[in-house]
Protein backbone atom coordinates (compact mmCIF):
# COMPACT_ATOMS: atom_id res chain seq x y z
CA UNK A 1 0.00 0.00 0.00
CA UNK A 2 1.79 3.00 -0.80
CA UNK A 3 1.74 6.58 0.98
CA UNK A 4 -1.85 8.18 -0.28
CA UNK A 5 -3.68 4.84 0.12
CA UNK A 6 -2.12 4.54 3.84
CA UNK A 7 -3.58 8.37 4.21
CA UNK A 8 -6.69 7.51 2.98
CA UNK A 9 -7.25 4.10 5.05
CA UNK A 10 -6.28 5.97 8.39
CA UNK A 11 -8.62 9.33 7.36
CA UNK A 12 -11.48 6.87 6.80
CA UNK A 13 -10.63 5.02 9.99
CA UNK A 14 -10.81 8.61 11.93
CA UNK A 15 -14.48 9.52 10.30
CA UNK A 16 -15.77 6.21 11.76
CA UNK A 17 -15.00 6.57 15.15
CA UNK A 18 -17.53 9.03 17.76
CA UNK A 19 -17.31 12.53 17.36
CA UNK A 20 -16.48 14.56 20.41
CA UNK A 21 -17.76 18.19 21.23
CA UNK A 22 -14.48 20.38 21.74
CA UNK A 23 -13.78 23.77 22.33
CA UNK A 24 -10.66 25.77 22.06
CA UNK A 25 -9.40 27.54 25.57
CA UNK A 26 -8.10 30.52 25.69
CA UNK A 27 -5.81 31.14 28.98
CA UNK A 28 -4.22 34.42 30.39
CA UNK A 29 -0.38 33.30 30.77
CA UNK A 30 0.35 35.39 33.34
CA UNK A 31 -2.81 33.72 35.73
CA UNK A 32 -1.14 29.99 35.13
CA UNK A 33 -2.48 27.49 37.46
CA UNK A 34 -4.49 24.36 38.21
CA UNK A 35 -8.42 23.96 39.20
CA UNK A 36 -8.68 21.59 41.93
CA UNK A 37 -11.99 20.02 42.00
CA UNK A 38 -14.30 16.87 44.04
CA UNK A 39 -15.36 15.08 40.97
CA UNK A 40 -18.06 13.31 42.51
CA UNK A 41 -19.86 16.16 45.17
CA UNK A 42 -23.58 16.45 44.85
CA UNK A 43 -22.28 20.13 45.36
CA UNK A 44 -19.14 20.89 44.09
CA UNK A 45 -16.14 23.08 45.52
CA UNK A 46 -13.22 23.94 43.94
CA UNK A 47 -10.05 25.78 44.47
CA UNK A 48 -7.16 27.72 42.18
CA UNK A 49 -4.00 27.01 42.47
CA UNK A 50 -0.75 28.83 41.31
CA UNK A 51 0.95 25.71 39.69
CA UNK A 52 3.70 25.90 36.68
CA UNK A 53 4.77 22.10 35.41
CA UNK A 54 5.47 22.50 31.88
CA UNK A 55 8.11 19.75 32.19
CA UNK A 56 6.89 16.59 30.43
CA UNK A 57 6.27 13.39 32.72
CA UNK A 58 5.77 9.99 31.58
CA UNK A 59 3.80 8.61 28.87
CA UNK A 60 -0.39 7.76 30.03
CA UNK A 61 -0.46 4.35 27.98
CA UNK A 62 -4.77 4.57 29.04
CA UNK A 63 -4.75 7.69 27.75
CA UNK A 64 -6.50 6.81 24.38
CA UNK A 65 -9.04 4.87 26.32
CA UNK A 66 -9.76 7.89 28.83
CA UNK A 67 -10.15 10.31 25.82
CA UNK A 68 -12.12 8.04 24.41
CA UNK A 69 -14.49 7.74 27.39
CA UNK A 70 -14.97 11.61 27.43
CA UNK A 71 -17.88 13.34 26.09
CA UNK A 72 -15.67 17.28 25.58
CA UNK A 73 -12.46 17.49 25.19
CA UNK A 74 -10.89 21.19 25.51
CA UNK A 75 -7.80 22.15 24.01
CA UNK A 76 -5.80 24.69 24.75
CA UNK A 77 -2.42 26.34 22.74
CA UNK A 78 -0.47 28.02 26.04
CA UNK A 79 2.30 25.63 25.70
CA UNK A 80 3.95 24.01 23.01
CA UNK A 81 4.85 20.64 25.08
CA UNK A 82 2.95 18.87 26.84
CA UNK A 83 2.02 19.95 30.61
CA UNK A 84 3.13 17.67 33.64
CA UNK A 85 0.14 15.34 35.50
CA UNK A 86 -0.87 16.02 38.71
CA UNK A 87 -2.69 12.70 39.97
CA UNK A 88 -4.28 12.78 43.41
CA UNK A 89 -5.41 9.51 44.60
CA UNK A 90 -7.10 8.27 48.01
CA UNK A 91 -5.42 5.47 49.72
CA UNK A 92 -7.18 2.57 52.11
CA UNK A 93 -6.68 2.99 55.84
CA UNK A 94 -4.51 0.32 57.95
CA UNK A 95 -6.30 -3.05 59.02
CA UNK A 96 -6.26 -2.21 62.18
CA UNK A 97 -7.83 1.09 61.36
CA UNK A 98 -10.12 -0.23 58.47
CA UNK A 99 -13.77 -1.62 58.66
CA UNK A 100 -13.53 -6.23 59.16
CA UNK A 101 -14.07 -7.87 56.38
CA UNK A 102 -15.93 -11.49 55.92
CA UNK A 103 -14.59 -13.73 54.50
CA UNK A 104 -12.88 -13.86 51.45
CA UNK A 105 -13.81 -11.23 48.60
CA UNK A 106 -16.45 -12.02 45.82
CA UNK A 107 -14.91 -12.34 41.82
CA UNK A 108 -18.12 -10.55 39.75
CA UNK A 109 -18.10 -9.90 36.16
CA UNK A 110 -18.22 -6.49 34.19
CA UNK A 111 -19.44 -5.22 31.74
CA UNK A 112 -16.96 -3.76 28.56
CA UNK A 113 -19.35 -1.50 26.29
CA UNK A 114 -16.61 -1.55 23.57
CA UNK A 115 -16.56 -5.33 23.22
CA UNK A 116 -20.09 -6.16 24.07
CA UNK A 117 -19.21 -8.68 26.20
CA UNK A 118 -19.01 -9.42 30.29
CA UNK A 119 -15.40 -9.93 31.69
CA UNK A 120 -15.77 -12.63 34.27
CA UNK A 121 -13.96 -12.17 37.44
CA UNK A 122 -13.15 -8.93 36.72
CA UNK A 123 -14.24 -7.25 40.14
CA UNK A 124 -13.35 -8.27 43.53
CA UNK A 125 -16.13 -7.40 46.26
CA UNK A 126 -15.49 -7.66 50.25
CA UNK A 127 -18.36 -7.76 52.43
CA UNK A 128 -17.55 -5.62 55.61
CA UNK A 129 -18.87 -5.03 58.93
CA UNK A 130 -18.29 -1.12 60.01
CA UNK A 131 -15.42 -1.02 62.81
CA UNK A 132 -15.66 0.40 66.11
CA UNK A 133 -20.10 0.16 66.06
CA UNK A 134 -21.59 -0.29 69.05
CA UNK A 135 -25.32 -0.82 69.68
CA UNK A 136 -27.15 2.33 70.15
CA UNK A 137 -31.02 3.16 70.05
CA UNK A 138 -32.77 5.33 67.63
CA UNK A 139 -31.67 8.81 67.89
CA UNK A 140 -33.77 11.15 69.69
CA UNK A 141 -34.29 13.74 67.02
CA UNK A 142 -36.19 10.84 64.55
CA UNK A 143 -37.97 9.47 67.74
CA UNK A 144 -41.34 11.36 66.81
CA UNK A 145 -40.93 10.22 62.97
CA UNK A 146 -40.59 6.87 63.67
CA UNK A 147 -43.38 6.30 65.77
CA UNK A 148 -45.79 7.82 63.04
CA UNK A 149 -43.98 5.56 59.90
CA UNK A 150 -44.65 2.60 62.36
CA UNK A 151 -48.34 3.42 63.03
CA UNK A 152 -48.40 3.83 58.97
CA UNK A 153 -47.10 0.44 58.42
CA UNK A 154 -48.61 -1.45 60.66
CA UNK A 155 -51.62 -0.32 59.26
CA UNK A 156 -50.46 -2.00 55.91
CA UNK A 157 -50.15 -5.38 57.95
CA UNK A 158 -53.97 -5.19 58.50
CA UNK A 159 -55.11 -4.83 55.00
CA UNK A 160 -56.43 -7.54 53.49
CA UNK A 161 -55.29 -8.75 50.36
CA UNK A 162 -56.40 -10.42 46.94
CA UNK A 163 -55.75 -13.82 46.52
CA UNK A 164 -56.06 -14.63 42.94
CA UNK A 165 -56.51 -17.64 40.41
CA UNK A 166 -58.19 -19.47 43.73
CA UNK A 167 -60.65 -22.58 43.34
CA UNK A 168 -63.16 -20.95 45.57
CA UNK A 169 -64.10 -17.28 46.04
CA UNK A 170 -66.08 -13.88 45.90
CA UNK A 171 -65.50 -12.72 42.70
CA UNK A 172 -64.41 -13.90 39.05
CA UNK A 173 -60.99 -13.88 38.29
CA UNK A 174 -61.07 -12.66 34.68
CA UNK A 175 -57.14 -12.64 34.39
CA UNK A 176 -57.77 -16.75 35.64
CA UNK A 177 -60.69 -17.02 32.81
CA UNK A 178 -58.78 -16.31 30.21
CA UNK A 179 -55.51 -17.59 30.99
CA UNK A 180 -58.12 -21.20 31.06
CA UNK A 181 -59.79 -20.25 28.14
CA UNK A 182 -56.81 -20.18 25.60
CA UNK A 183 -55.37 -22.99 27.14
CA UNK A 184 -58.58 -24.98 27.06
CA UNK A 185 -58.18 -23.88 23.15
CA UNK A 186 -54.87 -25.33 22.83
CA UNK A 187 -55.43 -28.54 24.68
CA UNK A 188 -53.69 -28.05 27.53
CA UNK A 189 -55.74 -27.46 30.08
CA UNK A 190 -54.73 -27.69 33.94
CA UNK A 191 -56.93 -27.81 37.49
CA UNK A 192 -58.61 -24.28 37.28
CA UNK A 193 -58.24 -21.51 39.21
CA UNK A 194 -61.33 -19.01 38.45
CA UNK A 195 -61.97 -17.04 41.09
CA UNK A 196 -60.52 -14.26 43.77
CA UNK A 197 -60.99 -13.62 47.26
CA UNK A 198 -59.88 -10.58 49.60
CA UNK A 199 -59.04 -11.66 53.07
CA UNK A 200 -56.17 -11.51 55.58
CA UNK A 201 -52.62 -12.69 54.01
CA UNK A 202 -49.04 -12.04 55.47
CA UNK A 203 -47.25 -10.20 52.60
CA UNK A 204 -44.54 -11.81 50.63
CA UNK A 205 -42.06 -9.37 49.50
CA UNK A 206 -38.35 -9.30 50.49
CA UNK A 207 -36.39 -5.75 49.57
CA UNK A 208 -32.33 -4.62 49.65
CA UNK A 209 -31.76 -1.47 50.19
CA UNK A 210 -28.02 -0.81 49.05
CA UNK A 211 -26.89 2.80 50.20
CA UNK A 212 -24.17 4.68 47.92
CA UNK A 213 -21.30 5.62 50.83
CA UNK A 214 -18.93 7.78 48.22
CA UNK A 215 -16.76 9.89 48.75
CA UNK A 216 -19.55 12.61 47.71
CA UNK A 217 -21.56 12.22 50.99
CA UNK A 218 -19.41 14.02 53.38
CA UNK A 219 -20.68 17.07 51.29
CA UNK A 220 -22.65 19.49 53.46
CA UNK A 221 -26.00 20.44 52.48
CA UNK A 222 -26.31 23.14 55.18
CA UNK A 223 -24.16 24.05 58.35
CA UNK A 224 -25.11 21.08 60.28
CA UNK A 225 -25.80 18.14 57.90
CA UNK A 226 -23.94 16.07 55.83
CA UNK A 227 -25.30 14.39 53.10
CA UNK A 228 -24.14 10.54 54.83
CA UNK A 229 -26.14 12.03 58.13
CA UNK A 230 -29.21 12.07 55.95
CA UNK A 231 -27.78 8.40 54.69
CA UNK A 232 -27.77 7.93 58.02
CA UNK A 233 -31.16 8.83 58.83
CA UNK A 234 -32.77 7.46 55.75
CA UNK A 235 -31.82 4.12 56.95
CA UNK A 236 -32.68 4.54 60.42
CA UNK A 237 -36.04 5.45 59.62
CA UNK A 238 -36.47 3.04 56.74
CA UNK A 239 -35.56 0.26 59.22
CA UNK A 240 -37.91 1.33 61.82
CA UNK A 241 -41.05 0.67 59.21
CA UNK A 242 -40.18 -2.45 57.17
CA UNK A 243 -39.90 -3.66 61.14
CA UNK A 244 -43.90 -2.12 61.73
CA UNK A 245 -45.00 -4.20 58.75
CA UNK A 246 -42.97 -7.45 58.92
CA UNK A 247 -41.10 -7.68 55.36
CA UNK A 248 -38.26 -9.42 55.19
CA UNK A 249 -35.44 -6.91 54.55
CA UNK A 250 -31.69 -5.93 54.34
CA UNK A 251 -29.48 -2.99 54.29
CA UNK A 252 -26.11 -2.61 52.54
CA UNK A 253 -24.11 0.44 51.79
CA UNK A 254 -21.02 0.37 49.19
CA UNK A 255 -18.31 1.87 47.91
CA UNK A 256 -14.75 1.45 46.03
CA UNK A 257 -11.10 2.27 45.22
CA UNK A 258 -10.54 0.30 41.58
CA UNK A 259 -11.71 -2.99 40.91
CA UNK A 260 -9.68 -4.84 43.07
CA UNK A 261 -11.50 -2.82 46.49
CA UNK A 262 -15.59 -2.61 46.38
CA UNK A 263 -16.43 -2.35 49.34
CA UNK A 264 -19.76 -3.62 50.59
CA UNK A 265 -20.76 -2.80 53.75
CA UNK A 266 -23.36 -5.20 55.66
CA UNK A 267 -25.44 -2.75 58.00
CA UNK A 268 -28.51 -5.63 58.15
CA UNK A 269 -28.48 -9.29 56.34
CA UNK A 270 -31.92 -10.95 55.76
CA UNK A 271 -31.39 -13.00 58.28
CA UNK A 272 -30.33 -10.36 61.35
CA UNK A 273 -32.70 -8.86 63.72
CA UNK A 274 -33.41 -5.27 63.11
CA UNK A 275 -31.92 -3.81 67.00
CA UNK A 276 -29.99 -1.62 68.32
CA UNK A 277 -26.89 -3.69 66.91
CA UNK A 278 -27.93 -2.79 63.47
CA UNK A 279 -28.96 0.86 64.49
CA UNK A 280 -25.34 1.13 65.98
CA UNK A 281 -23.92 -0.04 62.38
CA UNK A 282 -25.90 2.36 60.50
CA UNK A 283 -24.87 5.52 63.30
CA UNK A 284 -21.00 4.54 62.36
CA UNK A 285 -21.17 4.80 58.87
CA UNK A 286 -18.51 6.95 57.29
CA UNK A 287 -18.06 8.35 53.92
CA UNK A 288 -15.21 7.56 51.49
CA UNK A 289 -13.69 6.67 48.16
CA UNK A 290 -15.98 6.02 45.03
CA UNK A 291 -18.82 4.66 43.02
CA UNK A 292 -18.62 1.68 41.77
CA UNK A 293 -21.84 1.03 40.98
CA UNK A 294 -22.34 -2.13 38.62
CA UNK A 295 -20.60 -4.32 41.11
CA UNK A 296 -22.63 -3.41 43.81
CA UNK A 297 -26.12 -4.36 41.73
CA UNK A 298 -24.71 -7.67 41.07
CA UNK A 299 -23.97 -8.61 44.54
CA UNK A 300 -27.42 -7.15 45.88
CA UNK A 301 -28.95 -9.67 43.10
CA UNK A 302 -27.15 -12.65 44.04
CA UNK A 303 -28.71 -11.95 47.73
CA UNK A 304 -32.27 -11.04 46.68
CA UNK A 305 -32.36 -14.23 44.07
CA UNK A 306 -31.68 -16.66 47.28
CA UNK A 307 -35.02 -15.52 48.78
CA UNK A 308 -37.99 -17.01 48.41
CA UNK A 309 -40.43 -14.63 48.51
CA UNK A 310 -42.46 -13.83 45.11
CA UNK A 311 -41.39 -9.82 45.54
CA UNK A 312 -38.36 -8.48 45.74
CA UNK A 313 -36.95 -5.38 45.15
CA UNK A 314 -33.50 -3.97 45.14
CA UNK A 315 -33.45 -0.25 46.19
CA UNK A 316 -30.20 1.78 45.23
CA UNK A 317 -29.91 5.15 47.31
CA UNK A 318 -27.49 8.08 45.64
CA UNK A 319 -25.87 11.31 45.23
CA UNK A 320 -24.17 10.94 42.00
CA UNK A 321 -23.70 9.10 38.74
CA UNK A 322 -21.15 5.54 39.03
CA UNK A 323 -17.64 6.85 38.56
CA UNK A 324 -13.99 5.65 40.39
CA UNK A 325 -10.43 5.74 39.56
CA UNK A 326 -9.16 4.09 36.18
CA UNK A 327 -11.60 3.48 32.86
CA UNK A 328 -14.90 3.34 35.50
CA UNK A 329 -15.29 7.29 35.04
CA UNK A 330 -17.17 8.23 32.40
CA UNK A 331 -19.41 5.98 29.69
CA UNK A 332 -17.81 3.24 30.82
CA UNK A 333 -19.14 3.10 34.26
CA UNK A 334 -22.39 4.37 32.85
CA UNK A 335 -23.09 1.52 30.66
CA UNK A 336 -21.76 -1.09 33.26
CA UNK A 337 -24.30 0.08 35.41
CA UNK A 338 -26.87 -0.16 33.09
CA UNK A 339 -25.89 -3.72 32.15
CA UNK A 340 -26.60 -5.34 36.15
CA UNK A 341 -29.34 -3.44 36.44
CA UNK A 342 -30.59 -4.79 33.27
CA UNK A 343 -29.52 -8.32 34.87
CA UNK A 344 -31.10 -7.72 37.72
CA UNK A 345 -34.58 -7.34 35.62
CA UNK A 346 -33.75 -9.83 33.75
CA UNK A 347 -33.72 -12.38 36.91
CA UNK A 348 -37.21 -11.86 38.18
CA UNK A 349 -36.49 -8.61 40.18
CA UNK A 350 -37.50 -4.98 40.70
CA UNK A 351 -34.94 -2.50 40.72
CA UNK A 352 -35.74 1.16 41.60
CA UNK A 353 -33.10 4.18 42.37
CA UNK A 354 -33.78 7.14 44.85
CA UNK A 355 -31.48 9.81 44.03
CA UNK A 356 -30.58 13.67 45.78
CA UNK A 357 -28.07 14.61 42.40
CA UNK A 358 -29.89 17.10 40.60
CA UNK A 359 -28.41 16.46 37.25
CA UNK A 360 -29.61 13.17 37.30
CA UNK A 361 -31.88 13.66 34.53
CA UNK A 362 -28.73 13.34 32.11
CA UNK A 363 -28.12 9.58 33.44
CA UNK A 364 -30.73 8.02 35.35
CA UNK A 365 -33.69 7.85 32.70
CA UNK A 366 -30.84 5.46 30.47
CA UNK A 367 -29.57 3.47 33.44
CA UNK A 368 -33.10 2.49 34.98
CA UNK A 369 -35.89 3.75 32.83
CA UNK A 370 -37.93 6.47 33.01
CA UNK A 371 -40.34 5.40 36.04
CA UNK A 372 -37.33 3.09 37.55
CA UNK A 373 -35.79 6.42 39.13
CA UNK A 374 -36.85 8.67 41.51
CA UNK A 375 -35.39 12.38 41.91
CA UNK A 376 -35.88 14.02 45.53
CA UNK A 377 -35.01 17.69 44.74
CA UNK A 378 -35.04 18.89 48.42
CA UNK A 379 -32.37 16.52 50.02
CA UNK A 380 -33.78 17.31 53.63
CA UNK A 381 -36.90 15.19 52.72
CA UNK A 382 -35.20 12.24 51.70
CA UNK A 383 -35.24 10.60 55.23
CA UNK A 384 -39.00 11.08 55.17
CA UNK A 385 -39.56 10.76 51.52
CA UNK A 386 -37.89 7.14 51.46
CA UNK A 387 -40.20 4.89 53.42
CA UNK A 388 -43.21 6.34 51.43
CA UNK A 389 -41.76 5.32 48.70
CA UNK A 390 -41.16 1.56 49.64
CA UNK A 391 -45.51 1.88 50.55
CA UNK A 392 -45.88 3.01 47.16
CA UNK A 393 -43.83 0.60 45.49
CA UNK A 394 -44.58 -2.58 46.80
CA UNK A 395 -48.81 -1.30 47.22
CA UNK A 396 -48.46 -1.03 42.97
CA UNK A 397 -46.83 -4.39 42.75
CA UNK A 398 -49.05 -6.20 45.11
Amino acid sequence: MDGDEQGRSAHSEAKGQARKRAERSGQDPGRGGLLLFRLENLFSWSEHVELDRAGDDSEDLDAAKVADDLDHLSLSRQRQKKGGGLKLDLDLPAAEFDDIPLGEGIRLPEWDHRRQQLLADHVCLQPMLPRDAQPAPLPDALAAIARRLRRQFESLRQQPQWLHRQPQGTELDLDAWLDFSVERRLGACSEPGLFRERRQARRDLACLLLADLSMSTDAHIDNQHRVIDLISDSLLLFGEALQAVGDRFALYGFSSLRRHQVRMTQLKSFDERHDDRVRGRIRALRPGYYTRMGAAIRRATQLLLERKERQRLLLILTDGKPNDLDRYEGRYGVEDTRQAVLEARRAGLLPFCITIDREAADYLPYLFGSQGHLLINDPAQLPVRLPQLYRQLTQRQG
